[in-house]
C-alpha cells in the first residue's frame, strides 16, 4: 500500500448514521415528470411569433481566409431581412468584453480566417425562414486563401509544420498557459531514481479526437423588448437559457459580448440540454441578440445543424512514458511526455489557453509512492475543431498502464500492484478493490496475457483500473433558504440544468436534517436569481448538499428557537420529524406535535460556503474507485464484446441512489464508446472531416450497452455531504477496455480507439497497410 493520505472532516453533523431519506430510492426528480413527458423545452425547442432565422457563412477548407466577399445577390434575394459582414462596425467591435479564461489569443465574434472546416467567418444572414438563409448564404460570392492545416498535435510539432497563431506563439504551434516552451516539472531525481530499477520498460498510448455529441444541436433565440418586472427605462435582452457556470451560457455570453448589465437579460427556459464538459457556447449566442437589436428587437433564431454541432471536440492527446521499478513491482521513476491538443478557437473567445483541459500529462504519477517524476507536456494549436474539456480522469491513463506494465512483466496480479503503488487513502482503495473483484469474479477468471481462450474460440481478457473520485469544491455555495407559511421549504437557484442530479440531492438532504418530508421540499429554478453562485459540474451532489446541509441546520436551529416556546416546548426538547413539530421528552402527546403548515411562519437563513478542495497536485485523494471490465476478443473477426461492466465506487455516501448510479451508467456508455468506435478523422489532404454525421460516427446506443453493475462503497470520507464526493468524472476510461484486450491477445494497442483492424494488425492477422 501506498501512503495514506487523511484529513478532518468538516461542516456539521457529517457522521450521521440514522438516515430516513438519503440514500433511499423512489424520489421522483424535481424535473423527472417533464423531461419523461417532453414537456421541458430545450433551447431547440423554443420559438416566438414573427421569428427570424441566422446563420453565418462557414468555410468548405480546413483552413482558410475571406479575400473577396461579394453580398449584393444575397441582399437582394426576396425575405432577407440583413446581411451584415466582418467589416461591421458592431461586428468588428464585438466581443465587447472577454471572459479572463480566454484573453490569450481571443478570436472575433466574426473574422475572415476559417481555422477548421464548418467555421464560421465572413458573413452572417438574417431571413425570414431558414430556408431563405441558407438560400442567401449561396448566393454570397467568395473568394478564399486557402491555407496550410494541422490536424494532428504531433504533426503539429514538426519542425516544418505550418505556424497557425504568429500573433500568440510566432515561432511554433505550442499554446497553453506557456507559450514557446513545453511544460516541463520534476519531482526527485529521475535519473538516479532508474539507478535504483530493476526493470526499465517504456510504452506508448493515446487517442484521436472524439465528439462530446450534444444530443441536440445548439439553437440560440434571441429579442429585445420591455420587461415589466425590471427596468422599465431600458430595453431588456431575452435569451434562451442560464449555463451551469458563471458567466457563460447564452446569458453570460450576452453580458460579456454585447457588454451588458446583468439586470438587462432574461432568460426563458431553466434546460440547457445534456453536456459533458462543453462549457462554451458557440458564436450564435452573441450574434442573435446583436442582430435582434438591429432589426429592432424581432425575435432571431440562430441556429446549428448536426453537421455543425462536430465543431466541437474533445482533444487528441498521445503520451510516451518511461518507468522503472523494482523486482516487487514498486515504482521507483517515471518519465512522461505527452502531446495534447489545444485545437482551433471557437466560441466567443478562445480555447487554446488551457481552459478546463485536463490531459494526461504526469499529474496522477503523484497519486502513487513514485519518488521521482519527470514531465514534459506540449499543448498544441490545431485546426480540425475547437476544444472542449476532457473529462479530468484522463490524468490516470499513464498510470493504470504503468502498472498494468508492471504486472505484466512480473506476471503479477495487477489489483495487488495498485495497491502496492497508489498512495490513497484508506480504507478507499482496498474496499473498492475487494468490493470490484467480488463483484466480477476476479479471482477466479484473472489469468496472465493471453492464456484463456473460451469455448466459443474467442479470446478472454480483464482488467482493472483506479481512479480518484473527484470533489472539486471550486466555487463557494450562496444557499438561500426558507420555510414559508405553508410548511415547505425553498431553495432558489440560478443555472441551467445540464442534466447533473444535485437540485434533487439537495432536496433529499435538506429533508433528512430539517426534519421534513422530501415533497416539502422545493428546490426550484429562479430565471435570473442575482445571489445565486453556482460551483463545479463534477461534484454538486457532493459539494452543493454540503453547503445544503448547512443551511438546513442553520434554518431548523432559527425556527425551533422562533416557533417551539410559543406552543410549550423548550427549545432543547423541540425536533422535528415527517414535517412536524415534536417534544422529544413526550412525542406522543397529541397537544405538542404540531404540523408546520399550521404553524404558519416564514424564516430565511443564508448560507455561504464550500467543502475544502482535494489537493489537485493529487497528494491527497479522499475517496477512490475501481472498474472492472470483462471481454471477449473474437480471433478472426477483431470484434470486441463487453462481457461485465463493475464500476466500484467510493461515494463516501449514497445521497440518490437513481441518480449516483445513472451518473455511472453514462460514464460507462463513454468509456466504452471512446474505447471501442469513437474518433473524428479528416482528410489529410483537405483537412475536411469525413465523419462528420450519426451514420459515419457511431455513437454508443442502447444496443450497445453491456452488462453493467454499479457496486456502491461508502467509507464517509468524502468532502461532501456526509462524506460523499462526486461520481461521473472518475469513471471515464479508453484505457480500461484497451488494457483488457491486451490481456486477451498478449499485445497492447498504441492508440483508441481498438477497432477491429487495429486489433488484427497486433494478432498478425492482416498488414500494416491493411484497413
Amino acid at each position: 500500500m501506498g501512503k495514506t493520505s487523511e484529513w478532518a472532516l468538516e461542516g456539521h453533523n457529517q457522521e450521521r448514521e440514522d438516515f430516513s431519506i438519503v440514500g433511499t430510492w423512489n424520489h421522483p426528480g424535481r424535473f423527472s415528470f417533464d423531461l419523461a413527458t417532453g414537456a421541458a423545452k430545450f433551447p431547440r425547442d423554443l420559438t416566438a411569433p414573427g421569428m427570424l432565422h441566422a446563420q453565418a457563412l462557414r468555410s468548405p477548407y480546413g483552413h482558410a481566409t475571406v479575400r473577396i466577399l461579394d453580398t449584393s445577390a444575397a441582399e437582394a434575394l426576396e425575405g432577407v431581412e440583413l446581411v451584415l459582414t466582418h467589416e461591421d462596425a458592431e461586428i468588428a467591435a464585438s466581443p465587447v468584453k472577454i471572459s479572463p479564461w480566454f484573453l490569450l489569443g481571443a478570436s472575433p465574434l466574426l473574422g475572415t480566417e476559417a481555422e477548421y472546416e464548418g467555421d464560421e467567418v465572413g458573413v452572417v444572414v438574417v431571413a425570414r425562414t431558414p430556408e431563405l438563409c441558407e438560400e442567401a448564404l449561396a448566393l454570397v460570392k467568395v473568394e478564399w486563401t486557402v491555407l496550410p492545416h494541422v490536424t494532428d498535435p504531433r504533426d503539429a510539432r514538426a519542425t516544418d509544420a505550418p505556424v497557425l497563431r504568429p500573433e500568440m506563439n510566432q515561432y511554433s504551434n505550442l499554446a497553453g498557459n506557456t507559450f514557446g516552451a513545453p511544460n516541463v516539472w520534476e519531482d526527485g531525481n529521475v535519473e538516479e531514481g532508474l539507478k535504483q530499477a530493476d526493470h526499465i520498460v517504456e510504452f506508448a498510448y493515446g487517442w484521436p479526437m472524439w465528439s462530446q455529441m450534444r444530443p441536440m444541436p445548439a439553437a440560440y433565440l434571441s429579442w429585445w423588448a420591455p420587461d415589466p418586472f425590471g427596468n422599465l427605462d431600458k430595453q431588456t435582452l431575452y435569451v434562451c437559457n442560464d449555463s451551469h457556470f458563471t458567466n457563460q451560457g447564452p446569458k453570460g455570453s450576452a453580458i460579456l459580448g454585447l457588454g451588458l448589465g446583468d439586470d438587462q437579460v432574461r432568460v426563458l427556459t431553466p434546460h440547457m440540454g445534456a453536456r459533458y464538459c462543453d462549457f462554451q457556447e458557440k458564436r450564435g449566442a452573441q450574434l442573435a441578440p446583436l442582430l435582434s437589436r438591429r432589426l429592432g428587437g424581432r425575435p432571431v433564431r440562430y441556429w446549428y445543424t448536426r453537421r455543425n454541432a462536430f465543431d466541437a471536440a474533445v482533444p487528441a492527446s498521445y503520451f510516451r512514458t518511461r518507468i522503472g521499478f523494482t523486482d516487487d513491482g514498486r515504482l521507483v521513476a517515471v518519465q512522461n511526455e505527452n502531446v495534447h491538443q489545444s485545437g482551433a478557437r471557437g466560441g466567443y473567445g478562445d480555447k487554446t489557453n488551457g481552459h478546463l483541459v485536463l490531459p494526461p500529462q504526469s499529474t496522477a504519477f503523484r497519486a502513487t509512492s513514485c519518488p521521482n517524476i519527470h514531465s514534459v507536456y506540449h499543448q498544441m494549436v490545431t485546426n480540425g475543431a475547437a476544444t472542449t474539456a476532457d473529462p479530468g480522469a484522463n490524468r490516470w491513463e499513464p498510470v493504470s498502464l504503468a502498472l498494468h506494465v508492471i504486472a505484466t512483466e512480473l506476471k503479477k496480479d495487477p489489483t495487488q500492484v495498485i495497491l502496492d503503488n497508489v498512495h490513497t487513502t484508506k480504507p478507499s482503495l482496498e474496499a473498492c478493490i475487494e468490493a470490484g473483484k467480488k463483484a466480477i469474479g476476479w479471482d477466479a477468471k484473472w489469468h496472465l496475457p493471453g492464456e484463456k481462450t473460451l469455448e466459443d474460440g474467442r479470446l478472454h481478457g480483464i482488467a482493472v483500473v483506479p481512479r480518484n473520485a473527484i470533489t472539486w469544491g471550486m466555487i463557494n455555495y450562496n444557499i438561500s433558504l426558507s420555510i414559508r407559511p405553508d410548511g415547505r421549504l425553498y431553495l432558489p437557484y440560478a443555472e441551467g440544468q445540464i442534466g447533473t442530479y444535485w437540485p434533487d440531492a439537495a432536496a433529499l438532504v435538506i429533508a433528512e436534517e430539517f426534519g421534513t418530508a422530501p415533497e416539502d421540499v422545493v428546490v426550484y429554478y429562479a430565471a435570473n436569481y442575482p445571489n445565486w453562485t453556482n460551483g463545479d459540474a463534477a461534484d454538486r451532489g457532493s459539494s452543493v448538499t454540503w453547503a445544503a446541509k448547512e443551511a438546513a441546520l442553520k434554518l431548523k436551529a432559527s425556527y425551533l428557537e422562533a416557533v417551539a416556546p410559543a406552543r410549550g416546548i423548550d427549545v432543547a426538547n423541540a425536533d422535528i420529524k415527517g414535517s412536524e413539530l415534536f417534544d422529544r421528552t413526550d412525542p406522543d402527546n397529541p397537544e405538542k406535535r404540531f404540523r408546520l403548515a399550521d404553524i404558519g411562519t416564514h424564516i430565511a437563513v443564508n448560507f455561504i460556503g464550500k467543502p475544502t478542495a482535494y489537493d489537485d497536485s493529487l497528494k491527497t485523494l479522499r475517496t477512490m474507485t475501481a472498474d472492472f471490465v470483462e471481454v471477449a476478443v473474437d480471433p478472426e473477426t477483431g470484434e470486441v464484446e463487453v462481457l461485465d461492466y463493475v464500476c466500484a465506487h467510493d461515494f463516501g455516501k449514497v445521497i440518490r441512489p437513481s441518480s449516483a448510479f445513472g451518473q455511472l451508467e453514462n460514464a460507462l456508455t463513454q468509456s466504452c464508446g471512446g474505447a471501442l468506435r469513437e474518433e473524428l478523422v479528416w482528410d489529410e489532404e483537405t483537412g475536411v472531416l469525413l465523419n462528420g454525421n450519426l451514420l459515419d460516427y457511431k455513437v454508443s446506443t442502447q444496443l450497445d450497452q453491456p452488462p453493467f453493475q454499479a457496486v456502491p462503497v461508502e467509507t464517509r470520507c468524502g468532502g461532501g455531504a456526509y462524506g460523499s464526493v462526486g461520481v461521473a468524472h472518475a469513471h471515464f476510461s479508453r484505457l480500461l477496455i484497451a488494457l483488457a484486450v491486451q490481456n486477451a491477445i498478449g499485445s497492447y494497442l498504441e492508440t483508441a480507439p481498438a477497432t477491429p483492424d487495429k486489433i488484427l494488425r497486433a494478432l498478425g492477422k492482416i498488414g500494416e497497410d491493411a484497413s
